[in-house]
C-alpha cells in the first residue's frame, strides 16, 4: 500500500518510496529465484498531459523532401522548452505538405513543409523525485517509457486504434484517457479522480472505508 508516500501517481516521499521500491525487488528477486539488475519503469499520474505543437519549415524554392528535413522539424519540437515541464515523449501527428496533409512526406516536393506533433509533458520535479526514489534505493533503470502508451499497445489492436477508440484506465486515485485515430495517439490526459473516490462516496454513509471498498467491488458494474 503506497497511499501514505504516493498521491495520485505522483512521489511525496522519496525515502518511503525507495524502501517499498527495495522491498518490492527483493520479494521478486525472491520468488523469480534470480538477482534483479535493472528494471522497466512506467510513468503515469497526475503530472503527465499532453499539447499540441506545430513546426514549420519555410523552403525558398520548390524543393523535395528529404528523410533530414523531417528529422529537423522532429529536433526542433523536441528541442521545445515548457515551463516546469519537460517532453517525455512525442506523437507525430502529420505532415502538411503545403496545403496537403501526409503521413510520409518524404520524395513531395513543396514549398512550406509542417509537422504536427502531440507533446507529452510531464513536471520535472516529479521526474527528478521518480529518479532519487531509483537513485535511494540503489537500483538502475533500464528504461522509462509512458505507462497509458504501453497500456495501449498492450491492450488495443491494430485495427481499433486505425478506426479510432478512446482507452480509460480508470485506476485508484486517477483516470488515464488516451484518444486514438488513424493509429496515431491524438490525445492524451490524467483526470485526478479514479475509484478510490467511490469508495470514500459509499464510505461517508457511516461506515468502514473496508466495508464500503468490499461493497464496491460486490455490487458496483460500470456499462
Amino acid at each position: 500500500d503506497s497511499s501514505s508516500f504516493i498521491h495520485k501517481g505522483v512521489v511525496y516521499n522519496i525515502d518511503k518510496t525507495a524502501q517499498c521500491i527495495n522491498l518490492l525487488v527483493t520479494k521478486l528477486a525472491h520468488i523469480l529465484q534470480t538477482q534483479i539488475t535493472q528494471v522497466y519503469v512506467g510513468v503515469g499520474g497526475q503530472s503527465i498531459r499532453s499539447i499540441r505543437n506545430v513546426i514549420t519549415k519555410n523552403l525558398p524554392v520548390e524543393t523535395k523532401v528529404s528523410q533530414e528535413m523531417v528529422i529537423e522539424l522532429m529536433d526542433a519540437n523536441r528541442n521545445m522548452t515548457y515551463p516546469d515541464q519537460e517532453i517525455l515523449d512525442a506523437a507525430v501527428q502529420e505532415y502538411k505538405v503545403d496545403n496537403l496533409l501526409q503521413l510520409d512526406p518524404v520524395g513531395v516536393q513543396c514549398k512550406k513543409l509542417e509537422g504536427n506533433f502531440l507533446n507529452i509533458l510531464q513536471r520535472k520535479t516529479f521526474y527528478n523525485n521518480l529518479n532519487k526514489c531509483f537513485q535511494a534505493a540503489n537500483i538502475n533503470i533500464a528504461e522509462m517509457y509512458l505507462a497509458p502508451l504501453a497500456l495501449a499497445d498492450a491492450v488495443l489492436s491494430e485495427a481499433e486504434k486505425r478506426s479510432g477508440c478512446a482507452l480509460i484506465d480508470l485506476g485508484a486515485d486517477t483516470t488515464t484517457i488516451s484518444v486514438y485515430s488513424k493509429n496515431i495517439l491524438r490525445h492524451l490526459s490524467v483526470v485526478p479522480l479514479g475509484s478510490n473516490s467511490i469508495t470514500k462516496d459509499i464510505a461517508s454513509l457511516q461506515m468502514e472505508e473496508s466495508e464500503a471498498e468490499k461493497m464496491k467491488l460486490k455490487y458496483g458494474s460500470a456499462y
